[in-house]
């Protein structure tokens, strides 16, 4: 099969994924706009880096591990927690516009702080771990290895060049956005935040029916 037509059905499948609504999104959008493109984007590496970590976890079976029911518990529940701690955290930050030198200072070590938070944030959703069984199914249809790589590697960097795009997008309207809107959405995404957090902590304890996957 040629290289083009695998490059261009791991973008379409990267597109799809970038178009779905979930709390790595809002937080995404959030930070663009109460903290910048710099912190964003810093986000949106981590967030990348835990799903190159989900891909080579179930491209290599090892997510058999999370498919027992008991595993599905413990991990919704540990991941619920964490969104809801980042909701609660997001939810009671006022935005403040920095002054020149304080901007300054945190740019040094806003880095390890916004990666550290993308990739825990988007690793600890189930659901994303999920999500990435389809497309580790689709790869396996292809007969070579390399094609494999190459239909992975075209989601990953799709995926990763839209979050760039939304964080680029969410920046501008910065502009026009006054500290009390900010400190608005920022209780307006840490609601959200926090019930994505609490579903997915009591969805471990509904019917298989019932769950939704987010």
């Amino acid at each position: 099969m040629g290289v083009f037509h695998i490059v261009t059905q791991g973008i379409l499948f990267g597109l799809t994924l970038s178009f779905m609504v979930g709390p790595a999104f809002f937080k995404l959008i959030q930070t663009s706009i109460s903290q910048g493109f710099r912190s964003s984007s810093h986000l949106a590496i981590g967030i990348s880096l835990s799903d190159i970590l989900m891909v080579f976890v179930a491209w290599y079976g090892l997510s058999s591990m999370f498919e027992t029911r008991s595993a599905q518990k413990i991990i919704s529940i540990v991941g619920g927690i964490v969104i809801i701690i980042f909701g609660l955290y997001t939810a009671n930050k006022r935005h403040i516009s920095p002054t020149k030198g304080h901007s300054l200072i945190k740019e040094s070590s806003i880095r390890l702080k916004y990666l550290g938070q993308g990739f825990l944030f988007n690793i600890a959703n189930p659901g994303t771990w999920l999500f990435w069984l389809i497309p580790i199914g689709l790869a396996n249809a292809y007969a070579k290895r390399s094609e494999q790589i190459i239909f992975l590697a075209s989601i990953l960097l799709t995926n990763f060049c839209m979050d760039i795009i939304k964080c680029a997008i969410s920046n501008e309207l910065k502009k026009f956005l006054t500290d009390n809107v900010i400190t608005i959405i920022n209780r307006v995404v840490g609601t959200i935040l926090i019930v994505f957090g609490l579903y997915l902590a009591i969805s471990s304890f509904l019917p298989e029916k019932m769950v939704i996957s987010i």
